[in-house]
């Protein structure tokens, strides 16, 4: 599927080249033909392709933009691509428009498709101004400025086409289908769904396994008439994963609580799920009513009628992910966590996953819960299986080679080093693919996850004076400044933040931490802007255990409370 994407964007970049050899100068053209140019425009192209394909409900949408010999490598329609880089004129969006409603068999009826082309051609922009070889034209508003020397990461378009595979992939699942049905829906209703196609692609990626939970689930749902199912866990175990899997294969309404992200309040929620169920089960409400976030009161109108309409066989599920993450200020006693109803109508089914944590539920109908072991037989198979197929990446491979060992110890070490924790490989993998082990034997990498944090906190800390000093004067007030509030930041405001105000020290942490944080672009002033958040919330917990973050937490207090209670409630509240 990688080589079908990476063909897909070749001959789009191939089209668009051909657009430009027919307006621009000879004297200019040897500096555009060539692999960088060609390699920078897939970049680019592949980029915008996902961009918008993971936002607002737009995966079905996109599906034309990634099919062989697609409306993209129309020469009428690559002559208006060009003219992003010409600076004639506009691009043609309705004529762009017009084509892609023209590749859909079944077009929806709703799609203003010259908006669509003007969104995409927007991301396109922004896109080809990223790229080293671009930058320059956009600066000087000529294409004679083109940087015809500046390369593209190999490994960065590597990495979109594999992107774009799992995209397309998505496109067939039921996932695809429900996208299909929400991005249909009015635009008071489209505007209140959280859109998680990319979150769900990347928790999804090499998934293996958890059958043994699957099962388990759906005995529940079929020896009871309605009721919660609680999946729980240690930190790393793969509970999102799981359940972004679910949604993946059978479409559920869903709800993904994201801590990092600041997706993880019961207004967010209530929105997210009401307007998700009014669309799918066609139910007679036009948009949210006010008091639609304030209780209960409204879902549970929601899921009674749901119920009416199933008959006495239907089944409704709705699944939400990481209930611990939720952010549950001045809850009054009693409530339950998002405002989840205490029973349930009949075909009524909630799964929800949440780490071993004490969470308090007052539910009066069928309940059952499910705990996770990390040592059990289904989950260290899953883990085997995990290893087993990573174990061909070409870093590994050479890993074991230097250490003289074959695959089967290398897979049986990293499995007991793993203590039955996906996190874990998440983190260790790439970094042995990467040559982070290179002079360690297995013996010597860390034994579990938290191990695997200390290691890391220990590496990055260093021995040195002039290492000491570094940690104190800038290393740690930037990883404060990543966790101390629960928002992507950018470098900007990283600097605000933490009072370091060398960008080049702040970007010299964000890549000693690059594992454990999550990385997205959003369009800011015209251009893209880079933000930052941790990953995973059991990384967060481990930063916030440290004696010394306590230390430089009492000490920047009055920042805090600032930027926490000021900057982030006026610019990103969703409440």
């Amino acid at each position: 599927m990688i080589e079908l994407l990476a063909a897909i964007l070749g001959k789009i970049a191939d089209a668009f080249l051909v657009g430009l050899a027919e307006k621009v100068p000879d004297e200019i053209w040897p500096k555009i033909h060539g692999d960088p140019t060609k390699k920078a425009i897939k970049q680019a192209l592949g980029a915008a392709i996902q961009r918008y394909a993971t936002s607002d409900l737009r995966l079905d949408l996109a599906r034309p933009l990634l099919q062989k010999d697609g409306f993209l490598t129309l020469p009428v329609v690559a002559r208006e691509l060009t003219q992003l880089l010409l600076f004639d004129r506009e691009p043609n969006a309705e004529l762009i428009g017009q084509q892609w409603k023209a590749s859909m068999d079944d077009p929806p009826p709703w799609c203003d498709f010259t908006a669509e082309a003007k969104r995409l051609l927007e991301y396109l922009r922004i896109e080809l101004r990223n790229t080293e070889v671009f930058r320059p034209v956009f600066n000087a508003k000529s294409l004679g400025a083109i940087a015809g020397h500046a390369a593209t990461s190999a490994e960065s378009l590597v990495g979109i086409e594999a992107q774009l595979a799992d995209l397309t992939a998505l496109m067939d699942t039921r996932l695809g289908d429900l996208s299909r049905t929400l991005g249909g829906a009015s635009l008071p209703l489209r505007k209140q769904i959280r859109d998680y196609s990319r979150f769900i692609e990347e928790k999804t990626h090499g998934f293996v396994g958890r059958q043994f939970v699957f099962e388990v689930v759906k005995r529940f749902t079929e020896s009871h008439s309605r009721g919660y199912f609680f999946i729980r866990g240690d930190p790393g175990i793969g509970k999102s994963a799981l359940l972004a899997q679910l949604v993946k294969a059978y479409g559920y309404v869903h709800h993904f609580n994201i801590w990092g992200e600041g997706i993880n309040t019961t207004g967010v929620f209530l929105r997210n799920i009401c307007a998700q169920l009014i669309v799918v089960y066609q139910l007679e409400h036009a948009f949210l009513p006010p008091e639609a976030t304030q209780d209960a009161g409204f879902l549970n109108q929601l899921l009674g009628e749901i119920s009416n309409k199933l008959g006495t066989t239907g089944k409704a599920i709705i699944v939400i992910d990481a209930l611990d993450e939720v952010d549950m200020p001045n809850l009054s006693p009693g409530l339950n966590t998002l405002y989840l109803p205490l029973t349930l109508p009949s075909g009524i089914f909630v799964i929800v996953t949440m780490r071993r944590v004490p969470i308090h539920l007052r539910i009066t109908c069928e309940q059952g819960t499910l705990d996770i072991e990390h040592d059990s037989a289904g989950n260290i198979a899953d883990i085997h299986e995990y290893v087993e197929r990573a174990v061909e990446q070409p870093g590994i491979q050479a890993y074991i080679a230097a250490q003289g060992i074959d695959n089967e110890l290398f897979i049986d070490h990293l499995v007991e080093k793993s203590e039955g924790n996906f996190m874990y490989l998440r983190y260790v993998l790439p970094e042995i693919e990467h040559g982070a082990y290179t002079d360690l034997g297995l013996e010597a990498l860390p034994i579990g996850l938290q191990n695997y944090y200390e290691d890391h906190w220990r590496r990055m800390r260093g021995k040195s004076e002039t290492e000491s000093a570094n940690w104190f004067t800038y290393k740690l007030p930037v990883i404060m400044a990543l966790t101390v509030v629960k928002k992507p930041v950018s470098i900007d405001l990283i600097a605000d933040f933490s009072g370091v105000r060398e960008r080049a020290h702040i970007r010299e942490i964000l890549h000693e931490w690059a594992p454990f944080l999550h990385e997205e672009q959003v369009v800011y002033e015209g251009g893209l802007q880079k933000r930052y958040s941790v990953y995973h919330a059991s990384f967060h917990d481990f930063i916030a255990s440290k004696e010394e973050i306590e230390d430089e937490r009492v000490s920047r207090k009055e920042a805090h409370t600032k930027i926490a209670d000021t900057l982030w409630s006026e610019l990103f509240s969703d409440e």
